[in-house]
Protein backbone atom coordinates (compact mmCIF):
# COMPACT_ATOMS: atom_id res chain seq x y z
CA UNK A 1 0.00 0.00 0.00
CA UNK A 2 1.92 3.11 -0.98
CA UNK A 3 2.13 5.47 1.81
CA UNK A 4 1.05 3.25 4.29
CA UNK A 5 3.58 -0.01 3.98
CA UNK A 6 6.58 -1.50 3.07
CA UNK A 7 6.51 -4.61 0.20
CA UNK A 8 9.95 -5.66 2.29
CA UNK A 9 8.68 -5.33 5.64
CA UNK A 10 5.23 -7.19 4.49
CA UNK A 11 7.58 -10.36 4.26
CA UNK A 12 7.44 -12.90 6.41
CA UNK A 13 10.53 -13.32 8.62
CA UNK A 14 11.45 -16.68 6.92
CA UNK A 15 10.81 -15.28 3.61
CA UNK A 16 13.46 -12.45 3.79
CA UNK A 17 15.83 -15.19 5.24
CA UNK A 18 15.87 -17.49 2.22
CA UNK A 19 16.12 -15.03 0.13
CA UNK A 20 19.03 -13.28 1.74
CA UNK A 21 20.71 -16.75 2.40
CA UNK A 22 19.74 -17.35 -1.91
CA UNK A 23 21.75 -14.44 -2.61
CA UNK A 24 24.81 -14.95 0.15
CA UNK A 25 25.21 -18.81 -1.47
CA UNK A 26 24.80 -17.04 -5.37
CA UNK A 27 27.80 -15.08 -3.99
CA UNK A 28 29.93 -17.67 -2.69
CA UNK A 29 29.33 -19.73 -5.85
CA UNK A 30 30.93 -16.72 -8.06
CA UNK A 31 33.63 -16.81 -5.60
CA UNK A 32 35.12 -20.10 -5.41
CA UNK A 33 34.11 -20.50 -9.35
CA UNK A 34 36.34 -20.71 -10.89
CA UNK A 35 38.88 -21.67 -7.97
CA UNK A 36 40.62 -18.65 -6.74
CA UNK A 37 44.19 -20.85 -6.53
CA UNK A 38 43.68 -22.38 -9.74
CA UNK A 39 45.26 -19.37 -12.36
CA UNK A 40 48.93 -19.42 -11.70
CA UNK A 41 50.26 -16.06 -9.11
CA UNK A 42 52.92 -14.90 -6.94
CA UNK A 43 51.86 -15.36 -3.47
CA UNK A 44 53.60 -13.61 -0.63
CA UNK A 45 53.32 -15.66 2.44
CA UNK A 46 53.87 -13.87 5.49
CA UNK A 47 55.97 -15.00 8.26
CA UNK A 48 56.08 -12.92 11.43
CA UNK A 49 59.09 -13.39 13.83
CA UNK A 50 57.93 -14.20 17.54
CA UNK A 51 59.70 -12.70 20.47
CA UNK A 52 61.42 -16.32 21.40
CA UNK A 53 63.63 -15.77 18.15
CA UNK A 54 64.61 -12.54 18.24
CA UNK A 55 68.27 -12.72 17.10
CA UNK A 56 68.31 -15.97 15.80
CA UNK A 57 69.43 -16.72 11.96
CA UNK A 58 66.08 -16.80 9.32
CA UNK A 59 67.31 -20.77 8.86
CA UNK A 60 66.57 -21.39 12.84
CA UNK A 61 63.77 -19.95 12.95
CA UNK A 62 62.64 -21.67 9.68
CA UNK A 63 63.70 -25.00 11.63
CA UNK A 64 62.18 -23.62 14.63
CA UNK A 65 58.69 -23.02 13.21
CA UNK A 66 58.01 -25.45 11.39
CA UNK A 67 60.43 -28.78 12.35
CA UNK A 68 57.81 -30.75 10.34
CA UNK A 69 60.28 -29.88 7.23
CA UNK A 70 64.31 -30.75 7.03
CA UNK A 71 66.82 -28.27 7.89
CA UNK A 72 68.36 -28.89 4.28
CA UNK A 73 64.88 -28.16 2.60
CA UNK A 74 64.93 -24.71 4.03
CA UNK A 75 68.56 -24.11 2.95
CA UNK A 76 67.63 -24.63 -0.78
CA UNK A 77 64.68 -22.59 0.12
CA UNK A 78 67.12 -19.64 1.37
CA UNK A 79 69.39 -20.23 -1.68
CA UNK A 80 66.92 -19.80 -4.02
CA UNK A 81 65.88 -16.35 -2.74
CA UNK A 82 62.57 -17.58 -1.45
CA UNK A 83 62.74 -14.68 1.48
CA UNK A 84 62.38 -11.86 1.60
CA UNK A 85 61.90 -8.19 3.65
CA UNK A 86 59.08 -6.16 3.46
CA UNK A 87 61.10 -3.64 1.40
CA UNK A 88 61.31 -6.52 -1.20
CA UNK A 89 65.61 -7.25 0.03
CA UNK A 90 66.21 -10.94 -0.05
CA UNK A 91 67.59 -12.49 3.05
CA UNK A 92 69.87 -15.05 3.31
CA UNK A 93 69.83 -18.39 5.64
CA UNK A 94 72.43 -16.72 7.93
CA UNK A 95 70.57 -13.59 8.00
CA UNK A 96 69.63 -12.70 11.60
CA UNK A 97 65.80 -11.46 12.58
CA UNK A 98 64.00 -9.62 15.28
CA UNK A 99 61.00 -10.37 17.25
CA UNK A 100 58.33 -8.46 15.49
CA UNK A 101 59.66 -8.18 11.91
CA UNK A 102 57.90 -9.22 8.98
CA UNK A 103 59.55 -11.43 6.78
CA UNK A 104 57.83 -13.21 3.26
CA UNK A 105 58.31 -16.33 2.09
CA UNK A 106 58.26 -15.88 -2.28
CA UNK A 107 56.19 -18.53 -3.92
CA UNK A 108 56.37 -17.80 -7.85
CA UNK A 109 53.69 -18.85 -10.52
CA UNK A 110 51.85 -20.75 -6.99
CA UNK A 111 48.99 -23.03 -8.39
CA UNK A 112 47.01 -24.74 -5.59
CA UNK A 113 45.61 -27.94 -4.95
CA UNK A 114 41.82 -28.12 -5.88
CA UNK A 115 39.51 -28.25 -3.28
CA UNK A 116 35.66 -28.43 -2.40
CA UNK A 117 34.87 -25.20 -2.63
CA UNK A 118 30.82 -25.79 -2.25
CA UNK A 119 30.34 -23.62 0.64
CA UNK A 120 26.80 -23.31 2.20
CA UNK A 121 25.70 -20.55 4.37
CA UNK A 122 22.47 -21.77 6.35
CA UNK A 123 22.08 -18.87 8.68
CA UNK A 124 22.80 -15.13 8.94
CA UNK A 125 21.88 -11.61 10.84
CA UNK A 126 24.06 -8.53 12.03
CA UNK A 127 25.98 -10.65 14.59
CA UNK A 128 26.33 -14.23 13.04
CA UNK A 129 26.78 -16.21 9.88
CA UNK A 130 26.71 -20.25 9.84
CA UNK A 131 28.48 -22.12 6.84
CA UNK A 132 28.29 -26.00 6.08
CA UNK A 133 31.73 -26.41 4.84
CA UNK A 134 32.68 -28.90 2.51
CA UNK A 135 35.82 -31.24 2.35
CA UNK A 136 38.76 -30.98 1.51
CA UNK A 137 38.49 -27.46 2.55
CA UNK A 138 41.19 -25.61 4.44
CA UNK A 139 39.91 -22.73 6.58
CA UNK A 140 42.74 -21.17 6.55
CA UNK A 141 46.04 -20.64 4.64
CA UNK A 142 48.74 -23.19 5.56
CA UNK A 143 51.05 -24.96 3.78
CA UNK A 144 49.54 -25.44 -0.30
CA UNK A 145 47.02 -23.13 0.03
CA UNK A 146 46.33 -19.85 0.65
CA UNK A 147 43.35 -19.24 -2.27
CA UNK A 148 41.81 -21.74 -2.08
CA UNK A 149 40.38 -21.31 1.57
CA UNK A 150 37.50 -21.00 3.66
CA UNK A 151 38.43 -17.79 4.43
CA UNK A 152 39.71 -16.85 1.27
CA UNK A 153 36.16 -17.13 -0.26
CA UNK A 154 33.89 -15.83 2.52
CA UNK A 155 36.31 -12.77 1.79
CA UNK A 156 35.51 -12.43 -1.29
CA UNK A 157 32.02 -13.03 -1.17
CA UNK A 158 31.32 -11.06 2.19
CA UNK A 159 33.83 -7.98 0.92
CA UNK A 160 34.02 -5.55 2.10
CA UNK A 161 33.45 -7.17 5.46
CA UNK A 162 35.64 -10.09 6.39
CA UNK A 163 33.38 -12.81 8.81
CA UNK A 164 35.72 -14.51 11.43
CA UNK A 165 35.68 -18.68 12.28
CA UNK A 166 35.51 -18.72 16.18
CA UNK A 167 37.08 -22.26 15.86
CA UNK A 168 37.81 -24.13 13.22
CA UNK A 169 37.41 -27.46 11.85
CA UNK A 170 40.17 -29.55 9.85
CA UNK A 171 40.63 -29.65 6.04
CA UNK A 172 39.33 -33.08 5.76
CA UNK A 173 35.70 -32.38 8.36
CA UNK A 174 32.67 -31.52 6.70
CA UNK A 175 30.03 -29.44 8.63
CA UNK A 176 29.02 -26.53 11.16
CA UNK A 177 31.11 -23.47 11.46
CA UNK A 178 30.19 -20.19 13.60
CA UNK A 179 32.11 -17.05 12.12
CA UNK A 180 31.32 -13.52 13.96
CA UNK A 181 30.16 -11.25 10.99
CA UNK A 182 32.66 -8.45 12.60
CA UNK A 183 35.59 -8.24 14.37
CA UNK A 184 33.39 -7.33 17.57
CA UNK A 185 31.17 -10.31 17.42
CA UNK A 186 33.97 -13.11 16.56
CA UNK A 187 35.66 -11.69 19.63
CA UNK A 188 32.25 -12.65 21.57
CA UNK A 189 32.06 -15.91 19.84
CA UNK A 190 35.28 -17.06 20.55
CA UNK A 191 35.49 -17.28 24.19
CA UNK A 192 32.38 -19.82 24.50
CA UNK A 193 34.13 -22.51 22.35
CA UNK A 194 37.13 -21.37 24.78
CA UNK A 195 34.91 -21.56 28.02
CA UNK A 196 33.93 -25.02 26.42
CA UNK A 197 30.27 -23.78 26.74
CA UNK A 198 29.32 -24.37 23.06
CA UNK A 199 27.76 -27.61 22.77
CA UNK A 200 29.00 -29.37 19.90
CA UNK A 201 27.89 -33.06 18.10
CA UNK A 202 29.71 -34.99 15.75
CA UNK A 203 28.88 -37.63 13.35
CA UNK A 204 32.16 -40.40 12.80
CA UNK A 205 32.52 -43.36 11.43
CA UNK A 206 35.40 -46.01 12.87
CA UNK A 207 37.36 -48.74 12.12
CA UNK A 208 35.96 -51.85 14.84
CA UNK A 209 33.42 -52.13 17.21
CA UNK A 210 33.74 -50.36 20.75
CA UNK A 211 33.13 -52.49 23.75
CA UNK A 212 30.77 -50.12 24.98
CA UNK A 213 27.88 -48.41 23.67
CA UNK A 214 28.86 -45.21 25.78
CA UNK A 215 31.95 -44.49 26.62
CA UNK A 216 34.50 -41.31 27.71
CA UNK A 217 38.26 -40.43 26.72
CA UNK A 218 40.15 -37.71 29.16
CA UNK A 219 43.45 -38.61 27.34
CA UNK A 220 45.45 -35.46 27.29
CA UNK A 221 46.73 -34.13 24.09
CA UNK A 222 50.28 -32.79 22.95
CA UNK A 223 50.86 -29.26 21.84
CA UNK A 224 54.19 -30.04 19.38
CA UNK A 225 53.28 -31.49 16.35
CA UNK A 226 54.78 -34.69 14.76
CA UNK A 227 55.04 -35.63 11.61
CA UNK A 228 53.26 -33.97 8.84
CA UNK A 229 51.45 -31.88 11.70
CA UNK A 230 49.41 -34.30 13.89
CA UNK A 231 48.96 -34.39 17.73
CA UNK A 232 49.66 -37.20 19.97
CA UNK A 233 49.09 -38.35 23.62
CA UNK A 234 50.72 -36.55 26.31
CA UNK A 235 49.47 -37.68 30.06
CA UNK A 236 52.59 -35.40 31.15
CA UNK A 237 52.51 -32.73 29.98
CA UNK A 238 49.68 -32.33 27.26
CA UNK A 239 46.09 -30.55 27.67
CA UNK A 240 43.81 -31.27 28.81
CA UNK A 241 41.00 -33.17 26.77
CA UNK A 242 37.69 -34.88 27.46
CA UNK A 243 35.39 -36.72 24.47
CA UNK A 244 32.37 -38.37 25.14
CA UNK A 245 30.86 -41.10 22.71
CA UNK A 246 27.77 -42.68 21.86
CA UNK A 247 27.84 -45.92 19.63
CA UNK A 248 24.73 -45.14 17.10
CA UNK A 249 25.33 -48.29 14.89
CA UNK A 250 27.76 -50.75 14.44
CA UNK A 251 28.12 -52.49 11.24
CA UNK A 252 28.80 -56.03 9.93
CA UNK A 253 31.68 -54.95 7.82
CA UNK A 254 33.61 -54.39 11.11
CA UNK A 255 32.96 -50.13 11.46
CA UNK A 256 30.82 -48.47 13.55
CA UNK A 257 28.96 -45.07 13.41
CA UNK A 258 29.14 -42.70 16.65
CA UNK A 259 27.83 -39.70 18.16
CA UNK A 260 30.85 -37.58 19.52
CA UNK A 261 30.69 -34.87 22.24
CA UNK A 262 33.83 -32.94 22.66
CA UNK A 263 33.95 -31.41 25.76
CA UNK A 264 36.82 -29.63 25.13
CA UNK A 265 38.40 -28.36 21.97
CA UNK A 266 41.94 -29.41 21.80
CA UNK A 267 43.50 -30.03 18.02
CA UNK A 268 42.39 -33.17 15.98
CA UNK A 269 40.05 -33.56 19.28
CA UNK A 270 38.19 -35.99 18.40
CA UNK A 271 40.65 -38.32 16.10
CA UNK A 272 43.46 -38.39 18.44
CA UNK A 273 40.90 -39.95 21.00
CA UNK A 274 39.57 -42.33 18.76
CA UNK A 275 43.16 -43.38 17.30
CA UNK A 276 44.43 -43.92 21.06
CA UNK A 277 41.28 -46.03 21.92
CA UNK A 278 42.41 -48.31 18.69
CA UNK A 279 38.97 -47.06 16.67
CA UNK A 280 40.71 -45.01 13.97
CA UNK A 281 38.28 -42.49 11.52
CA UNK A 282 37.72 -43.32 8.47
CA UNK A 283 39.68 -42.22 5.68
CA UNK A 284 41.73 -40.65 7.77
CA UNK A 285 44.61 -39.98 5.97
CA UNK A 286 46.81 -38.96 9.37
CA UNK A 287 46.00 -41.27 12.37
CA UNK A 288 45.57 -44.94 11.11
CA UNK A 289 45.42 -48.23 12.56
CA UNK A 290 47.94 -49.69 14.62
CA UNK A 291 48.62 -46.72 16.18
CA UNK A 292 50.85 -45.38 13.13
CA UNK A 293 51.42 -41.57 11.68
CA UNK A 294 50.60 -41.24 8.33
CA UNK A 295 52.15 -38.56 5.96
CA UNK A 296 49.16 -36.46 4.39
CA UNK A 297 47.02 -33.91 6.41
CA UNK A 298 44.69 -32.58 3.46
CA UNK A 299 43.17 -34.67 1.25
CA UNK A 300 43.08 -34.81 -2.84
CA UNK A 301 39.81 -34.02 -3.90
CA UNK A 302 39.38 -37.50 -5.46
CA UNK A 303 40.64 -39.19 -2.41
CA UNK A 304 37.88 -41.21 -0.36
CA UNK A 305 36.24 -39.08 2.50
CA UNK A 306 37.55 -38.43 6.34
CA UNK A 307 33.87 -39.68 7.93
CA UNK A 308 33.78 -36.94 10.53
CA UNK A 309 31.41 -34.32 10.05
CA UNK A 310 29.96 -31.51 12.51
CA UNK A 311 26.69 -32.11 12.87
CA UNK A 312 25.24 -29.80 15.60
CA UNK A 313 25.77 -27.14 17.77
CA UNK A 314 24.53 -24.70 19.94
CA UNK A 315 25.89 -20.75 20.82
CA UNK A 316 24.59 -18.25 22.55
CA UNK A 317 23.71 -15.32 20.14
CA UNK A 318 26.30 -12.30 21.43
CA UNK A 319 23.74 -9.72 20.68
CA UNK A 320 20.68 -10.99 22.05
CA UNK A 321 21.95 -13.53 24.05
CA UNK A 322 19.57 -16.53 23.23
CA UNK A 323 19.81 -19.61 22.65
CA UNK A 324 20.72 -20.64 18.62
CA UNK A 325 21.19 -23.92 17.52
CA UNK A 326 22.29 -25.42 14.17
CA UNK A 327 22.36 -28.47 12.23
CA UNK A 328 23.99 -29.98 9.14
CA UNK A 329 22.58 -31.97 6.91
CA UNK A 330 24.56 -35.77 7.24
CA UNK A 331 26.97 -36.30 4.32
CA UNK A 332 26.44 -38.96 2.05
CA UNK A 333 29.10 -41.41 3.82
CA UNK A 334 26.54 -42.00 6.54
CA UNK A 335 24.16 -43.05 3.43
CA UNK A 336 26.54 -45.17 2.46
CA UNK A 337 27.20 -46.90 5.57
CA UNK A 338 23.44 -47.11 6.69
CA UNK A 339 23.18 -49.06 3.07
CA UNK A 340 26.71 -51.19 3.69
CA UNK A 341 27.94 -49.52 0.67
CA UNK A 342 31.36 -48.99 2.56
CA UNK A 343 33.33 -50.39 0.19
CA UNK A 344 34.85 -46.72 -1.56
CA UNK A 345 35.25 -45.93 2.15
CA UNK A 346 38.89 -46.99 3.67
Amino acid sequence: MPGKSCPYCEKILADRMAGNLARRNESLRRAATPLPGAEPYDNRRPLNVPAAFDGATLIDLLCGIFPQASREDWLKLCEGGQFAKEDGRLLEANEIVRAGERCFRLMPATVEPAVNAAVRVLYEDEAVVVIDKPAPLPMHPCGRFNRNTLQFILNAAYAPQKPRPAHRLDANTTGLVVCGRTRHFAALLQPQFERGEVKKTYLVAVRGHPARDSFTCDARIGTEPTGPGARRIDEENGQPARTEFQVLHRYENGTALLEARPLTGRTNQIRVHLWQLDLPVCGDPAYLPARKIGQAMTLPLEAPPLCLHAWRLEICHPLTGASLSFEAAAPDWVRHFSESECSGIP
